[in-house]
């Protein structure tokens, strides 16, 4: 009987022991797997996190291009042997006097918004992808989101004014057009996509995919009657490690901005292409970084805008030539208006 009632004991301590090793592996299990969801957390703007799994994109399976009716990137009538000169005249440009709309401008008659302006700046693409009217481009991954069609009609009630129209768009920090395209986008080694440090993903401008959607964009702000298009977040990122991404350790950065930005030119040919700098870029080594020279800045874009008494402005006011046009060429923004005159942009606060 004694050892009866020691076996029915010993029985259950041995149970007890395997249940509570089952608990142990499991919270471990979930440990390890919450750690390694931290590099595919995605944080929006409003706070809000989800998650993008790279076992989820699908990467074999390329999207169709882009229309060949929404963008022209090689015209039968330019001369091939010719070198390249995107900029329109510098003679033709202008004091700017702009103010930035706010974001939600197109969600209600714009009208009163532009009494007394003479110029205005719309921002029609954020650094998430979306869309801020409906676009007409056929071939958008369902990534990107859009405005409904009274958004787009309230923009073309702000084109159909007496106002000078600049577009506003981020180019290349894009994280929706990266998700539904992403052999558009930089990635890590492994293959999954690459994050800068605020958790944002970045278009390669090398691709062609890249090419084609920025080059639509173009095309389509000027077919809307856009004046002038101001690329934002144009640039290789300087806000994260590059190294840790597959670009290729040679690649020669200015080129390819340079070479992207004289497509667009080409796409949309009466559209002035402007370039906003970040306050953030305030030495050689990120300027060189970003792929975005003094030499690229004033041979490829008809304006650049800065902000005022940044350390980006103070080094361009170093490493820009003594006859390049700093009153129409050379925008500062700020959210007043400059004692000092010249072109600005005011922003929205």
């Amino acid at each position: 009987m004694a050892t009866k009632g020691y076996n029915s004991y010993s029985g259950r301590k041995n149970g007890k022991k395997i249940a509570l090793v089952v608990v142990l592996l499991l919270i471990l299990l979930g440990a390890v797997a919450y750690l390694l969801a931290q590099q595919y957390v995605v944080y929006e703007d409003d706070g809000s996190m989800h998650l993008e799994l790279p076992f989820f994109t699908k990467k074999d399976t390329p999207a169709p291009p882009l229309s060949s009716d929404e963008v022209n990137i090689h015209r039968d009538d330019e001369d091939p042997d010719a070198k390249p000169h995107p900029t329109k005249p510098a003679s033709a440009l202008e004091e700017l006097h702009a103010t930035e709309l706010p974001y939600g401008v197109l969600t209600a008659d714009p009208k009163e918004l532009l009494a007394n302006q003479s110029a205005v700046v719309v921002n029609v693409k954020r650094f998430d992808g979306s869309i801020a009217y409906q676009s007409s481009l056929t071939t958008l991954p369902e990534s990107v989101l859009q405005g409904n069609p009274d958004m787009l009609t309230h923009l073309k009630t702000i084109l159909d004014s007496d106002c000078y129209t600049v577009a506003r768009i981020s180019a290349l920090c894009d994280n929706a057009f990266a998700l539904g395209r992403p052999e558009s986008a930089m990635h890590y080694p492994g293959g999954q996509l690459w994050y800068d440090n605020y958790s944002r993903t970045w278009l390669d401008p090398a691709q062609s995919s890249t090419v084609e959607y920025l080059c639509a964009l173009a095309k389509e702000c000027e077919k809307l009657g856009f004046d002038e298009l101001l690329l934002e977040h144009f640039r290789y990122p300087i806000e994260g490690d590059l190294s840790a991404t597959a670009l290729p350790a040679d690649t020669d950065r200015s080129a390819a901005i340079a070479k992207l930005v004289a497509e667009i030119h080409k796409a949309a040919p009466s559209l002035r292409v402007s370039v906003l700098l970040p306050a953030s870029i305030d030495t050689d080594y990120a300027f060189s970084a970003s792929g975005l020279s003094a030499q690229v800045l004033t041979e490829n874009f008809d304006r650049i805008y800065v902000p005022r008494e940044s350390a980006a402005y103070y080094w361009l006011d170093k490493a820009l030539p003594a006859d390049y046009d700093r009153t129409a060429r050379l925008v500062l923004t700020d959210y007043t208006v400059p004692s000092q005159g010249g072109s600005y942009m005011v922003l929205c606060q």
